[in-house]
């Protein structure tokens, strides 16, 4: 039988870059939290393969070793697998499906010190549901989570957002701004987690913030217009997922989230109604140690 694998998709409530680093990566502050949002992994050992089988339903991603998938699966030693992946989660969304994908494998190969050698966002999925991110993503300090609020998660059809082109958008808008500064949202936000008192979706509304909001949507007139019809739809603060290109509506409701969201379906743009999780996904009962 398969063995079957879930990789939720993140949000982040706060994202900040600090600074360039010495070894060309940004520092960021950010807290990141995972959402219902998932890919499904189905693996299936083939013991004579010399390399992973990787098959893809939903969103068309690669299927060589430029997916994290097959990377992770070099990383832990396992080559020997097929693995159909389901992908939910849009590419270059900002929302983290191909690093949680990897997680998804180090979790359940048990070998989670490789997660920093596959990229900045891969740490945060194997260290709990909510968490304070620093460094390039490599330090994580796991926080209590807020209750779990829902979002429209949007995007549309067709607009992606590479990590490296924002980035560079963001270089280019500092090149006279001081090399580091504090990051007070996500201190902001930390405090109130630690306190717990965010209480409703109108506690977390003005706590949220990313930094990529100022250089990706002057940029680009789609999400424009679509930050347009959700603010217009009543969302109580709309937030750029990461370095895009989704953004995320926080909602006052389950019935609001999936109303905006079969709205925004018959407008033709992609959207999911998801929640914010309080529980991790666990590694398989029956632990894979091997594919031979």
């Amino acid at each position: 039988m398969p063995t079957e694998l879930v990789a939720p998709a993140k949000i982040n409530l706060t994202l900040e870059v600090l600074y360039r680093r010495a070894d060309g990566y940004h520092a960021i502050a950010s807290i990141m939290h995972m959402l219902s949002l998932h890919d499904t992994l189905r693996l299936t050992p083939q013991p004579q393969s010399p390399t992973p089988h990787i098959v893809v339903e939903g969103f068309a991603v690669p299927t060589d070793e430029r997916n994290l998938v097959w990377r992770a699966l070099e990383q832990v030693g396992q080559l020997g697998w097929q693995v159909r992946l389901i992908k939910r989660i849009p590419p270059e969304s900002g929302l983290g499906g191909g690093s949680s994908d990897a997680a998804a494998i180090l979790r359940c190969f048990q070998r989670r010190r490789a997660a920093s050698k596959l990229g900045s966002d891969v740490p945060f999925f194997l260290n709990g549901v909510c968490a304070r991110v620093s460094g390039r993503g490599e330090r994580v300090k796991p926080l209590p989570p807020p209750p779990p609020f829902w979002w429209v998660l949007a995007k549309p059809h067709g607009v992606g957002v590479s990590t490296a082109w924002a980035y560079h958008q963001m270089g280019q808008t500092r090149r006279s701004a001081p090399t580091r500064r504090l990051p007070r949202a996500t201190l902001r936000l930390q405090k109130r987690l630690l306190k717990g008192d965010i209480c409703t979706p109108e506690d977390l509304a003005p706590l949220l913030h990313n930094d990529f909001e100022a250089v990706v949507l002057p940029a680009l007139e789609p999400l424009r217009r679509l930050r347009a019809c959700l603010e217009a739809w009543g969302a109580l603060r709309v937030l750029l997922c990461g370095s895009g290109a989704a953004q995320a509506a926080l909602c006052r409701s389950q019935s609001e989230a999936e109303t905006v969201a079969q709205t925004l379906r018959a407008e033709g743009y992609w959207a999911e109604a998801a929640q914010m999780l309080l529980v991790e996904p666990s590694a398989p009962s029956r632990g894979i140690l091997s594919s031979t």
